[in-house]
């Protein structure tokens, strides 16, 4: 069937039963490709990828419970909340760093996915650090709620070290709680150089508070930003008070200029001049000014300048003349002496700038011998701080050791058979689903955007030209097609 092409058609028509059979039939090619595609390459790779298998234990551990010893002492028997508490201890040890670090080094996970080629100390230890953490977070430590038993697993993709490995972690940790006695000597050695860094610190704080009290300081960082704030503001005024007179020397420029040319003079807005008093008087000026130039005007039309009105009214305007200019010479003296008031305090700040400027650089030099002394406090601190943690970290592996608790294996990991991950069934399942909607969408994506005509009804209904026959036209090599004729 010949297809004739025709663009721009809205495609936007109601969905159909038959329309929707149609496209189907039409795109079925790309509709099972599709599928055949996904399901295909999930498949595929979920029978390729190496399984993920999970080895599991569970240990029973119980804390030895004296009722005789209790009530002999008057001692109060753990109340049922209170019953399982010590076996968040037990996982704490668990996760401690000798238990974790000794796994690695032993089945050497930090050398799994390394090539041959050797490795500088630095990046051994980088190495061994990101093992670390790696190991920490795929074994899993799990305790039901109100039990005592806890749950150890590793997730590998070789079976047998999943299974060695969480049966090696039970041994180390078993091993480990037993050295813990051993502790009672590193928890007095932490307290003897607690002491020590105690009272190193407390020297190096009493220089601090010396210093600053010598050079009358309180915090460093709020006198600096008092004295950059007080800078800013300086240099603020100075620009407003500069940027003032500037403008003001600019107006008195064109007023003088205007005096001494001798033209009808226009006074700007300045601040001397804005007395409503002043400005009404020079415009009432003015406007008597004007007024006594026009009578002349009519005045000289009709006598001669000697003429005795004429000549009083020409020393009426003269007076008048010179009334404005000695307004004007007023203002012009105001606004110098203004002028004058703003650069003496442009002067003021300058010297205020200049001075803040120079106890500014004069507080860097004594903010930087304050850094190097605190420097050494900060350092001293985080000794302390390491000291002290090191030593709870001793008295609260002496207090687990001191618990009476008794731990049983209650079933060792063996090594599993079938793997966890992937799950081929659900994948393939997923896959089926993704193919048959994803072939379908793309199909009915290709028809929306395929502008051919392939009925005689669509070429009527898309042209508006009324179909008379169609013939069929034989194409012996592959398909037929329509010819349509008006």
């Amino acid at each position: 069937m010949e297809n004739y092409e025709i663009n721009n058609i809205d495609h936007q028509q109601p969905a159909s039963l038959r329309s929707f059979l149609f496209v189907l039939f039409k795109r079925k090619k790309i509709i099972i490709i599709f599928f055949l595609l996904v399901v295909g390459i999930v498949t595929t790779g979920s029978f390729v990828m190496p399984g993920i298998y999970k080895a599991e234990s569970k240990i029973l551990v119980e804390k030895e419970i004296n009722s005789e010893k209790a009530l002999l002492f008057r001692m109060n028997l753990p109340q049922p909340y209170e019953k399982y508490d010590f076996v968040n201890a037990e996982m704490e040890i668990m996760q401690s760093y000798p238990v974790l670090s000794s796994i690695v080094k032993i089945f050497q996970l930090d050398r799994l996915e390394i090539e041959e080629e050797p490795l500088s100390p630095d990046e051994m230890d980088d190495n061994f650090a990101k093992a670390l953490k790696k190991f920490q977070d795929d074994i899993e430590i799990e305790n039901p709620k109100s039990s005592n038993i806890i749950t150890i697993s590793y997730e590998s993709k070789n079976p047998k070290l999943a299974a060695e490995v969480v049966n090696k972690f039970i041994d180390i940790y078993i091993s480990h709680r037993s050295k813990i006695s051993s502790e009672l000597d590193s928890y007095k050695f932490f307290e003897g150089q607690m002491h020590i860094a105690d009272k190193k610190l407390r020297e190096l704080e009493q220089r601090q508070a010396d210093f600053k009290a010598k050079k009358g300081i309180g915090s460093p960082e709020a006198q600096s930003a008092i004295l950059l704030t007080r800078l800013a503001d300086y240099e603020k005024s100075n620009t407003a008070v500069r940027t003032k007179r500037i403008g003001k020397e600019a107006i008195l420029a064109v007023i003088k200029e205007q005096l001494k040319e001798g033209h009808n003079i226009s006074i700007p807005s300045t601040e001397s001049s804005d007395s409503p008093s002043r400005e009404k008087y020079i415009a009432k000026l003015k406007g008597e000014l004007l007024d006594m130039e026009i009578r002349q005007e009519q005045l000289l039309q009709k006598f001669t300048p000697q003429y005795e009105e004429v000549v009083n009214l020409d020393n009426q305007i003269i007076a008048t003349k010179t009334k404005i200019r000695n307004e004007i010479q007023q203002i012009v003296q105001m606004e110098e002496t203004s002028i004058r008031a703003l650069a003496a305090e442009e002067r003021v700040l300058q010297k205020s700038i200049n001075k803040t400027k120079n106890e500014i650089s004069e507080f860097a030099q004594t903010e930087y011998e304050y850094t190097q002394i605190s420097r050494g406090i900060d350092d001293n601190r985080e000794i302390y701080s390491m000291l002290l943690k090191q030593r709870e970290e001793a008295r609260i592996s002496l207090a687990k050791m001191e618990r009476g608790v008794k731990i049983k294996i209650v079933s060792p990991a063996v090594t599993p058979r079938e793997p966890v991950k992937p799950k081929k069934l659900l994948n393939i399942v997923l896959a089926i689903f993704l193919g048959i909607s994803g072939g379908l969408g793309l199909a009915f994506f290709i028809e929306y955007f395929d502008h051919t005509i392939n009925t005689p009804e669509d070429l009527e209904k898309y042209t508006g030209i009324s179909v008379l026959g169609s013939v069929r036209e034989i194409n012996l090599q592959k398909s037929n097609g329509i010819q349509v004729t008006r």
